[in-house]
């Protein structure tokens, strides 16, 4: 359950707050859905178009919700990490920007992926390496 959260939690951080429409696609191309940011609030949507959850930035804290409005996660920001928790708190992983690279770490401390921007788009990698994403 928590690896499913902290990817979720992934998927989502990786698109939040752009200044536009973000088209997310999976390894092989094939759009997964949309990330749409309007002033401090961002909704996630599927390849249909189906609203599949949001998120708001308060300062440097972000609140992740479902598509009921559940709240199933938060990110405080400090300096260049970000720490992620489940909806009651319990830390379920960080992000730490170095430049174009931010690396994705599990509860315990395992790299569980990255992502690398570079021009428009960024493309995310699993732990081992493999092209899991991307984002344009």
């Amino acid at each position: 359950m928590n690896r499913l959260l902290f990817a979720i939690i992934f998927c989502l951080c990786a698109t939040a707050f752009c200044d536009e429409r973000k088209t997310i696609r999976d390894a092989h191309g094939k759009v997964v859905g949309t990330a749409t940011t309007s002033g401090n609030k961002t909704i996630y949507r599927d390849a249909t178009g189906k609203t599949t959850g949001t998120a708001t930035k308060d300062g440097n804290r972000t609140i992740y919700r479902d598509a009921t409005g559940k709240t199933v996660g938060m990110a405080t920001e400090s300096g260049n990490r970000t720490t992620y928790r489940d909806a009651t708190g319990k830390t379920v992983g960080t992000a730490t920007e170095a430049g174009n690279r931010t690396t994705y770490r599990d509860a315990t401390g395992k790299t569980a992926g990255s992502a690398t921007s570079s021009g428009n788009g960024t493309t995310y990698r699993d732990a081992t390496g493999k092209t899991v994403g991307t984002k344009k």
